[in-house]
């Protein structure tokens, strides 16, 4: 689910309305965090670096520049890799949704589409 999802469906309120309540900043913010912490450890996995190593964030000084490259690369790797998992998930769930009584309004809504 992107962002802003005012309206979304995740599921029958009372009433029989289909909706979710928004990602508050902070849960946006942890949500950001835990992402990148999942993109850094499988990174570190794929370049050899042990768990307790870094990089951690974008500039490690007690990395060699072309560890640091590859750390990166990697992180670029898993992203994309996690971008397209989403991708499908998405899919899968819009159909899901749909079948289960969402219309298009809501699944957009959820999208974060107008």
């Amino acid at each position: 689910m992107a962002g802003s999802t005012a309206g979304s469906t995740a599921g029958r309120g009372h009433g029989g309305s289909m909706h979710c309540r928004e990602f508050t900043e902070a849960e946006l913010a942890e949500l950001d965090r835990e992402v990148a912490e999942l993109a850094w450890r499988w990174a570190r996995r794929l370049v050899g670096l042990r768990t307790e190593q870094a990089p951690f964030g974008p500039a490690d000084p007690q990395l060699p520049e072309t560890e640091r490259a590859a750390a990166h690369l990697a992180r670029l790797y898993v992203l994309a890799r996690v971008r397209n998992s989403a991708d499908s998930r998405a899919d899968a769930d819009a159909f899901y949704a749909g079948q289960a009584g969402a219309g298009y309004p809501e699944i957009a809504a959820a999208l974060g589409l107008s």
